[in-house]
């Protein structure tokens, strides 16, 4: 008879941590005395609670908690899984330092088997979010709170076991009829003495066995052993966005008769390739890729966002009927793909080499995207290439993702160092290919300085599916739109949606979600608004795409009561679900209306709690209740029955009930409630001038060959814009991709001028402001034009008769 060992055990870790702001490395020490630290649970974010400020808490911040381990777990090993802490991490067990890992965005694994002793351990992390030159990303158009922001585990294994996302399942021929299934498995031998281990591996869809592979090998000690297995399921179930079929692989590893260790891989089987002149294909069949961008965040938690929030998420992109989303601009939680693969939905997976316009100073987001600083540069590819491997290992096994991108804008670095900027994509391009051939390796954002050539496929975001209209190899619009920074409702306009050629893989929308950011409102071009509540593009999308006719406006009325409502009526309190909570103001017939006033949420009874604690308003003010509708996140780390209450001034009172389900029951035990960060840091303010237009996407109504209006923001071009056509009516407009403040701009002629000009500026693209003419043919070469800190996002030229050629454009902070 087979035996069977303890075998392999996770254990989230996400209740009952302490937390601090600050750095306490004095806390590492069992005796040190945490009564005044904040009662938390993760995920967690430095920012709670945060509401899309462009400032945030950078600095330390310090975890504690106690790991139980039980006596029978003598003789296995231990391991800590952080899915996500940003971004600089030590960790430590009993006093001892176990680890460290640099990089926000991915998983790393942390061997804690010598550090534990049977009973209580302390696990203390310290963390810190501080700008640092050496680790990616350098910039980027989001915000970076700090903290321990995806769930912990701890691991259980055998010492002889599988290792940590150690499977790899490729599928190198499929057909309708037949697909060839290869299963890589990295098994360990981390005893001090040569095994012989078999590893038995069978593949099941639904529950039933499909393939079963068998193979005995030899491991030395402390060394690792990669198993190859393959074979062949006849008539495979194809996974596709419209029929997302799972199969399930179990894999087990077994010392003679006894097992050992035991793990499962959720895999699909499809087959797909980007052409350059038709397209993107899918199961043999051309696929029209249709999506939007989305960044991590929810309003108030951040980026601590639970397994459910990120359902929810991917749920409202298939809703409206788009097909795709791309990860922007950094790797997500392994969750996310998780439910692409279930929901249906391909993904773009990106790196987090990222640049973004504006000042180029050092000691902030908006730097340089590649070091300017020798000595930084070393590091700094080492942490891109580390965050790629890390980022392609712990999601390669999902059937959603068809494309690992390197990196978004790396153009947004200074022009001394564009070659080495260049030159590490071609790196990591090389790395994606090694790491996972079944994948192309992507540019994101290359629409500028010749990124574009560097990888299997090029993304171009803002003006580059102008500029380069039919390239000549697989090419994707990763971002277009939105123009209009807003709250809902939003304009009901239409999305941009007339790029669609025969060589191009697909669109992105620009962008699904409105997010944090450190740059003005530019977290505010989402279709669907921060509190996961949609504006009027989202229903646009969806009447387009599926056929659903967008819903009536709604009207004010006379108020009556509050209405609450919640997407479900029980919740795990492990962190991996929340609680969706809407607020309606409806009149006596139950109608929603539009009057949008004061409601104050409370939880009267129950351990639960918003990013705010025990109570969370909403009003116009706080630009989160419009048109008598609000929304907002709760959780619970304790078990029972939580009472929520929905009250405004005259109106009757709302009420709901929602149960957690878990361990640890609230008792009303006394706890010291999370507290707003002690201080936070914004743009940093400098007496410099910087030209925040450069490489900034630019439109015109036409354009000579070789004459592009992109030259007018390219620092490296010495060509200007010419207009296509000799008649009245030609413009320039350089877009800065959110309204910002403006101080002033300079125009440089190619020659002495003598046309008629008129500048504009705009915020929308639709309403412009007029703010210089030049009506009496001048005569000068070169403009400056005082702009007085106007803030904008579009700057117009027009030319009331023929154009004149333009240099150069820049605009200055």
């Amino acid at each position: 008879m087979m035996q069977n060992k303890t075998g392999r055990l996770k254990l989230l870790q996400n209740n009952n941590w302490k937390f601090m702001f600050g750095d306490y490395p004095e806390a590492k020490d069992f005796q040190y005395e945490d009564s005044s630290w904040y009662d938390i649970g993760i995920p967690h974010s430095f920012g709670i609670p945060y509401f899309q400020e462009n400032e945030f808490y950078v600095g330390y911040g310090c975890y504690r908690k106690v790991i139980y381990v039980d006596e029978s777990w003598a003789g296995k090993r231990l391991s800590l899984e952080f899915q996500g802490a940003f971004q600089d991490a030590e960790v430590y067990l009993n006093g001892q330092l176990a680890g460290v890992h640099k990089g926000g965005y991915t998983a790393f694994e942390i061997d804690i088997t010598s550090y534990v002793v049977a009973g209580e351990n302390l696990l203390f992390v310290r963390l810190n979010n501080n700008w640092n030159p050496r680790i990616a990303p350098r910039a980027g158009e989001h915000v970076f709170n700090g903290g321990i922001y995806r769930d912990v585990s701890l691991l259980i294994t055998e010492p002889v076991h599988i290792s940590w996302y150690g499977t790899y399942v490729t599928t190198p021929f499929v057909s309708r009829e037949e697909a060839v299934i290869d299963i890589n498995t990295e098994v360990k031998n981390e005893t001090d003495s040569f095994v012989t281990c078999r590893l038995v591996s069978v593949i099941e869809y639904k529950g039933v066995e499909v393939i079963r592979c068998s193979e005995t090998r030899q491991l030395q000690a402390k060394s690792q052993m990669v198993f190859h297995q393959s074979d062949t399921i006849t008539a495979p179930k194809l996974w596709h966005p419209d029929t997302p079929k799972l199969y399930v692989l179990k894999s087990y590893v077994y010392m003679g008769e006894e097992l050992y260790d035991s793990y499962e891989t959720v895999f699909g089987i499809r087959w797909f390739y980007f052409t350059s002149d038709k397209g993107f294909f899918l199961n043999g069949e051309h696929y029209d890729i249709n999506g939007a961008n989305v960044h991590q965040d929810h309003a108030g938690w951040s980026d601590a966002v639970t397994h459910s929030g990120i359902q929810r998420d991917v749920k409202m992109v298939k809703d409206c009927g788009m097909n795709f989303i791309r990860g922007s601009h950094y790797p997500h939680h392994t969750v996310f793909a998780e439910e692409c693969d279930k929901q249906g939905i391909l993904f773009w997976s990106e790196n987090c080499f990222w640049g973004t316009g504006g000042p180029k100073e050092e000691g902030y987001w908006t730097s340089s995207g590649y070091p300017i600083k020798e000595e930084d540069q070393f590091e700094f590819e080492e942490s891109c290439i580390n965050t790629l491997k890390e980022m392609i290992r712990t999601n390669r096994n999902h059937p959603s993702i068809i494309v690992w991108s390197m990196c978004n804008e790396p153009f947004f670095s200074t022009a001394e160092v564009m070659d080495k900027a260049k030159n590490l994509v071609k790196r990591l391009v090389g790395v994606s290919h090694e790491e996972d051939p079944t994948r192309p390796a992507a540019v994101g954002g290359a629409q500028r300085g010749g990124f574009d050539t560097l990888g299997d496929i090029a993304g171009y975001n803002g003006d580059g599916a102008t500029i380069f209209h039919d390239p000549g190899f697989p090419n994707f619009v990763s971002e277009y739109g939105s123009y209009e920074e807003s709250n809902r409702p939003g304009s009901i306009v239409s999305g941009e949606m007339d790029m669609d050629y025969p060589w191009r893989s697909g669109k992105a929308l620009w962008c699904a979600f409105h997010h944090g950011s450190i740059l003005w409102n530019m977290g505010y071009l989402g279709m669907i608004d921060y509190y996961r509540l949609p504006l009027n593009l989202w229903y646009w999308y969806r009447e387009t795409l599926l056929g659903i006719k967008q819903p009536e406006p709604v009207k004010e009325g006379t108020p009556y009561a509050v209405r609450i409502t919640s997407d479900r009526t029980c919740i795990k309190t492990d962190g991996t679900e929340d609680a969706f909570i809407m607020v309606e103001i409806i009149d006596q017939d139950g109608n929603r209306i539009a009057n949008s006033m004061e409601v104050e949420l409370e939880v009267i009874s129950g351990g639960a709690v918003f990013p705010t604690g025990k109570r969370f308003v909403f009003s116009p003010e706080k630009r989160n209740f419009y048109e008598g509708l609000g929304a907002i996140e709760l959780r619970s780390y304790y078990a029972g029955e939580n009472r929520i209450s929905a009250k405004a001034n005259g109106l009757v009172t709302g009420e709901l009930i929602i149960n957690s389900a878990g361990d640890y029951v609230w008792e009303n035990q006394k706890r010291k409630e999370l507290l707003p960060p002690p201080s936070v840091q914004g743009f940093p303010k400098s007496d410099k001038s910087f030209n925040i237009g450069v490489s900034r996407p630019v439109f015109a109504s036409s354009e000579e060959p070789d004459y592009a209006a992109r030259n007018v923001t390219d620092q490296g071009s010495t060509k200007p814009w010419r207009a296509g056509k000799k008649k009245s009516g030609e413009w320039i407009m350089v877009d800065l991709e959110g309204t910002k403040p403006v101080n002033r701009g300079e125009l440089f002629f190619e020659e002495v001028n003598s046309k008629p000009y008129e500048i504009s500026i705009s915020s929308n693209g639709v309403d412009f402001e007029v703010i210089a003419v030049g009506k009496d043919k001048a005569v000068n070469s070169f403009l400056d034009i005082s702009l007085g800190g106007k803030s904008f996002r579009y700057f117009r030229v027009l030319f009331p008769e023929e154009a004149a050629a333009i240099l150069r454009i820049k605009l200055f902070n």
